[in-house]
């Protein structure tokens, strides 16, 4: 164990894959090992974020009311950017499910439908708004509670890194640039719908945040690689589990993955990466919000 830091000791790999992406979501450095007679996983955190990291892991396993693990009950110390990273993705996550109960399950005779899905010979075509539209529609209620699922999650994760406005850009942005993607190397007769774009750019956007965040701190690849490569595992993982079914867009969703850690890149490199204020965030968020509504706009139109 470096100097400085506090050992969190997991009950196994599942538990450890639980506990990166909760300190992930509360903005903690951590460094991941594993004991060398295979004895099982270490986080190590350090001392400075130690009473926090601790208590995030307390509250989740509580919540839980995980029988692996016994913890004591512990005042809870949320933050305001903890609160409103969560009621951000809770809203989001709510328009999706509004969303799917106005238009209903996908279905291919219905105009509006036709309209709003990632067509991509209609969006090679120059109707750019599908890659947007096509975000709020689902084929049906698992779709919608997988895609749900993952705003809630890592979603969540990226507005909390990066505030409220500029995480829901680039939440939005990733999932329109992997549809964008998608269509340009898919057959013209391919169509999509569905959040998944956005929640795998939400992935993409973590991984190489944290990524660059470990590199800044230990300057050394192999300490980065220790610490990055199973996030980077997961979001691969949950591709291979949730991406590449029989009815899947396999291209919408690794598309989307790349564009997450492609736009990101311009907020995490920097060594002093650009702050914006309450204000901008107020005023990014309401772009997140209009830019959709305008995609329908031109949708309705094209009926």
């Amino acid at each position: 164990m470096k100097t400085g830091e506090q050992t969190f000791t997991p009950a196994g790999a599942t538990q450890a894959l639980e506990w990166i992406t909760v300190l992930s979501a509360a903005g903690c450095d951590y460094r991941l090992t594993s004991s060398a007679d295979g004895g099982g996983w270490r986080l190590h955190v350090p001392c400075t974020q130690a009473a926090l990291a601790w208590a995030e892991l307390c509250r989740f396993e509580n919540e839980r009311l995980s029988p692996s693990v016994s913890v004591p009950a512990i005042p809870e110390t949320r933050t305001d950017a903890d609160t409103s990273a969560r009621w951000t993705a809770f809203w989001l996550a709510y328009a999706l499910v509004l969303s799917f109960l106005w238009f209903g399950p996908y279905d291919g005779r219905n105009p509006f439908h036709r309209a709003g899905a990632a067509s991509s010979g209609a969006i090679m075509a120059g109707e750019w708004w599908r890659c947007l539209t096509a975000l709020t529609l689902h084929a049906g209620v698992p779709h919608l509670l997988a895609n749900v699922f993952f705003i809630l999650a890592v979603g969540q994760a990226v507005i909390h890194a990066f505030g409220r406005g500029l995480g829901l850009l680039l939440l939005l942005g990733g999932g329109c640039v992997g549809n964008a993607l998608a269509a340009c190397v898919s057959a013209p007769g391919l169509v999509g719908v569905g959040a998944s774009t956005m929640g795998f750019a939400a992935l993409g956007v973590m991984s190489v945040h944290q990524t660059v965040n470990a590199f800044k701190r230990w300057r050394r690849w192999r300490a980065v690689w220790r610490r990055a490569w199973l996030p980077m595992a997961s979001g691969l993982a949950l591709l291979g589990m949730m991406g590449t079914g029989p009815q899947s867009d396999l291209a919408g969703h690794a598309f989307g993955f790349i564009a997450g850690a492609v736009i990101v890149l311009p907020f995490s490199l920097p060594v002093q990466p650009p702050v914006f204020s309450k204000t901008a965030h107020w005023v990014m968020t309401g772009f997140a919000i209009l830019l959709p509504l305008l995609a329908w706009l031109l949708a309705w139109r094209s009926v």
